[in-house]
């Protein structure tokens, strides 16, 4: 039995666009209107963070979406719909390492969420050392499973607890001082 693969395409599109310019390398999911992210997505994502890891003048890397709807969508449901179970696993699979690689670089990762984050884009989100939200933005919304939002700041985990936030919430990123720091990683940077 032939398994199907993702469609073969002769061509490649530039869906992560990479800038290094005074210490700072800038990885921008550009993938419009919502940045989903796709095999080849997570592929160009994986080498721009392996170029700003191994370049001796980048010390910070900051990761975005191109437009100010949207930080990711997660996903390319379009995609996942047109492949088979095994091309599915392997690209989760190849996702959580990428994912992995960006939360193991040794450089501190900040995201500048500009827009919605949900699904698989909250889980590129986590994997940054500092989560920024675009000042005065009323449209970022917490999405994916209750603990998932509740690991973004305690002072957000006790309104999850408390009922005063629950999923799908809007919350205003110059109102509540969206800066997110996993200490334990932020105190290796300093």
């Amino acid at each position: 039995m032939a398994t199907t693969l993702q469609p073969a395409t002769t061509e490649t599109k530039q869906l992560v666009n990479y800038r290094a310019d005074g210490g700072v390398a800038v990885i921008e999911m550009f993938d419009p209107p919502a940045n989903t992210y796709t095999y080849e997505m997570n592929r160009q994502l994986d080498d721009a963070i392996l170029k700003a890891r191994m370049d001796n003048g980048v010390y910070v890397i900051v990761l975005t979406g191109s437009g100010d709807k949207f930080f990711s969508a997660g996903a390319n449901i379009k995609m996942l719909a047109s492949v088979d179970p095994t091309f599915k696993y392997y690209f989760c699979l190849h996702a959580n390492e990428m994912l992995l690689r960006l939360e193991h670089t040794p450089k501190l990762v900040i995201a500048a969420i500009n827009g919605h984050c949900v699904g698989g884009g909250l889980e590129i989100a986590m994997a940054a050392d500092i989560r920024i939200c675009a000042a005065g933005r009323r449209q970022n919304r917490f999405a994916g499973s209750k603990s998932g939002c509740a690991t973004w700041d305690r002072r957000h985990a006790e309104a999850f607890a408390n009922g005063r936030k629950k999923q799908g919430d809007r919350v205003d990123g110059h109102r509540e001082h969206f800066l997110f720091r996993r200490s334990e990683r932020v105190r290796n940077h300093q």
